[in-house]
């Protein structure tokens, strides 16, 4: 999976397919949500239902759409960097939860999240210093 969405970041850096690389968010955010569903239906644990709908909100979000985000259509660029710091709150939050053995998820997935949240960061970063690019 962290392969996957590193090839998503190069082919968002080489072709500026921001599609592809909104794809590959949304398809990484579902599979927190089928896990804890899972997760929630054996311990009824009530932070389980709060992932999954910040994950939900999250997957609405990053749905690939045919929005123009280049650096004439201002409030397009607000819009992708207002979901992009939600993204990187999102899995800081759960990359916490699940560290810190609050859910009981194997750590790897923490490191996951962490992952995400670094290739959004960079990805706002280089936005924020080439205004053509984002």
């Amino acid at each position: 999976m962290v392969h996957f969405l590193f090839y998503l970041h190069y082919m968002v850096q080489c072709n500026e397919k921001k599609s592809l690389f909104h794809f590959g968010i949304c398809f990484f955010c579902t599979l927190p949500v089928a896990g804890e569903l899972i997760a929630y239906a054996q311990d009824n644990n009530i932070l389980r239902l709060f992932v999954i709908i910040m994950f939900l909100t999250q997957i609405i979000l990053t749905l690939p759409s045919k929005m123009s985000y280049d650096y004439k259509n201002l409030a397009a660029m607000a819009l992708s960097k207002r979901i992009g710091y939600s993204i990187i709150a999102v899995n800081l939050f759960h990359g916490y939860v699940i560290l810190n053995n609050i859910l009981e998820i194997p750590l790897q997935f923490g490191y996951m999240h962490f992952t995400i949240s670094l290739v959004m960061f960079y990805t706002l970063l280089r936005s924020e210093k080439d205004k053509t690019w984002s």
